[in-house]
């Protein structure tokens, strides 16, 4: 099936004023249809995504309504010694947002500790050790978030304050367990609640009634904003924190603000922006061995394509792998020779997720044959180690726009994943499909996580999705789908493009890199390129007369579809060629279809 290209906005979408605004800051005339996709058609707004700006967008942590009262509890307990563990997530946003905190605890830890000695003995200050230590629950034995059999090996441990992050907004019991036997909870969190909260401290932007003012940061953008009300506090109470020490963590935050996939714009665009140029200079022995080991020894020119394919695949390889505390461990690391060591060990890991994930794709490939015409997808085996089942799902959905599910087994658990689009509600679906079968389920519409015993039949719970499925689904085609900024002549593929497009950066979520559509294209010169010659390159010519050179990346088993000659529709994208000190302008194929008469 062929790929559904949807071209999104409208011919016009500026009114006068951003019109005229775009056109005085030079830009290539796309630039309205480009910002107007993006929700941005008012100049005041317009101005702030071109130029991002840390006063007017990063906003004072204490506007959380509860900000006050985590950090008085904090720094209550690290002036007594109390025990604080940070409870995190074994994802990439929980990682960061892990380090960010324990970074920022263990600082002001020091400088707690710098006083108390200055009035004790040798003798006694000897004895001080660091009362912040970490947790994160092992993926596949524990899974997500807070349990009460960690909350029993908290206290065991001797936790007092317990500070989840990514974690803990929909753990009302556990939280409650955990009051009843003497701890004090503070939350730090971006996901989905109940109707029911838990009784913490709850540092969470979208709560009912909270009061500050960006509702989309990723939960180490959360961790970050305690850390900056700490380091504020920290200041007032007269102590020598670090020159900057706030914007030097802003290297985690950016990360997971693009794995975690929340939107770049406002606070985040501001934050992802300052972020990337931290990252580009890290100080961190941890994160510059991460980097190495992802760029090929690489540290400059990092950008949000780095972190989504390079950095984020592998800090979250150690969740997926074995445990997501060898990633925790690297972003602290403390010296070249610990940071090289967990570095090459977390590398291995991803090349070991990799590998996995080949065999896992054979074999679905060989369950699709018989699944390809089934309203919804579902693979599995009993064989697949269910933190890489959602990697599965995801594939497919992209490869077919249908939903699909896919489960694994680990010990006497099923373990499955489910990704959707909509208007298919893959959470809701199992649900229904699993009353009485699935011991586990939760979500929302486009993805969704599930469990039940070994005992049951998998094709059971199968059957019953298919069925009910079939019925959700009449009449509804799904199709992979290519959303299209807007259509272009060759002509105007120019510099003025380019430099429009960089004003757009950093892109992700909610901010893609813009694609282009060019119509009846003529092939005039097209040959295959590359070590095993499986890319593409062509030299195409549009009515104009202008020609444009393109790259096909894996497009060498299309190369029928560019016979010379040929009319062809071409969807593509614009970026800049760089060989040999020289600067070209290339346009890289997404996708091709022949031209209709």
């Amino acid at each position: 099936m062929g790929k559904r290209w949807i071209v999104t906005g409208n011919e016009q979408p500026c009114g006068n004023a951003a019109a005229d605004f775009i056109a005085g800051l030079g830009l290539h005339p796309i630039a309205c249809r480009l910002l107007a996709n993006r929700g941005l058609t008012e100049p005041d707004e317009i101005k702030r995504f071109l130029s991002p700006d840390w006063d007017m967008d990063v906003h004072d942590p204490f506007l959380f309504t509860q900000m006050s009262a985590a950090v008085e509890r904090i720094f209550s307990a690290l002036e007594s010694g109390e025990k604080i563990t940070v409870h995190g997530d074994y994802d990439a946003d929980g990682v960061t947002g892990s380090a960010v905190l324990i970074s920022t605890l263990r600082e002001i830890e020091e400088q707690v500790r710098s006083h108390v000695k200055s009035q004790m003995s040798d003798v006694r200050s000897r004895e001080l050790d660091s009362c912040v230590d970490s947790y994160i629950p092992h993926r596949d034995k524990e899974g997500y978030g807070l349990h009460p059999v960690t909350v029993d090996y908290l206290k065991e441990r001797g936790t007092s304050l317990l500070i989840t992050v990514d974690c803990g907004i929909a753990s009302v019991a556990e939280i409650a367990k955990a009051k009843s036997l003497g701890m004090d909870v503070i939350v730090v969190d971006h996901h989905q609640f109940g109707t029911e909260l838990p009784d913490a401290i709850l540092i969470h932007p979208k709560l009912p009634g909270e009061t500050y003012p960006f509702k989309d940061l990723a939960a180490v953008g959360v961790a970050w904003k305690v850390a900056c009300a700490l380091v504020s506090e920290a200041g007032r109470r007269g102590m020598a924190m670090p020159e900057a020490f706030d914007k030097w963590l802003l290297d985690f935050v950016a990360i997971a603000t693009v794995t975690d996939m929340v939107p770049l714009l406002g606070e985040n665009r501001v934050l992802e922006a300052y972020g990337l140029k931290v990252l580009n200079k890290t100080r961190r022995p941890g994160m510059q061995a991460l980097i190495r080991a992802a760029s090929g020894q690489k540290t400059k020119g990092l950008d949000t394509m780095s972190i989504a394919f390079g950095l984020g695949p592998r800090i979250n390889a150690a969740g997926r792998m074995d445990h997501a505390s060898l990633a925790l461990k690297l972003m602290l690391a403390e010296t070249d020779q610990e940071a090289e060591e967990l570095a090459t060990k977390l590398e291995g890991q991803n090349r070991d997720r990799q590998k996995a994930m080949t065999q896992m794709l054979e074999e679905a490939e060989l369950q699709f044959a018989a699944a390809s015409e089934w309203s919804v997808l579902a693979f599995w085996s009993e064989n697949w180690p269910p933190a890489l089942v959602g990697l599965i799902a995801g594939k497919y959905l992209d490869r077919t726009g249908k939903p699909t599910i896919a489960i694994g087994k680990h010990g006497d658990r099923w373990v499955g994943s489910g990704r959707s689009q909509t208007p298919f509600d893959i959470t809701e679906s199992m649900r229904r499909a699993g009353d009485g079968f699935l011991t586990h389920v939760g979500g929302h519409m486009q993805a969704c996580g599930f469990s039940f015993s070994h005992e049951l039949d998998v094709k059971d719970l199968v059957d019953k999705l298919m069925v009910q499925s079939s019925a959700d689904l009449a009449g509804t085609e799904f199709a992979p789908t290519i959303n299209i900024d807007a259509e272009l002549k060759l002509g105007e593929v120019d510099w003025s493009l380019i430099e429009t497009l960089a004003k757009f950066e950093p892109m992700g979520e909610a901010n893609r890199r813009p694609i282009f559509m060019a119509s009846r294209l003529q092939v005039v010169a097209c040959d295959l390129v590359g070590q095993n010659q499986n890319h593409l390159r062509c030299l195409m010519r549009d009515a104009d007369g202008k020609s444009i050179r393109f790259i096909g990346f894996n497009f060498g088993k299309r190369a029928s579809e560019f016979s010379i000659g040929e009319t062809i529709d071409v969807v593509f994208d614009v970026e800049v060629n760089e060989w040999n000190g020289r600067r070209d302008i290339q346009c890289k194929l997404v996708d091709v279809r022949r031209s209709s008469v």
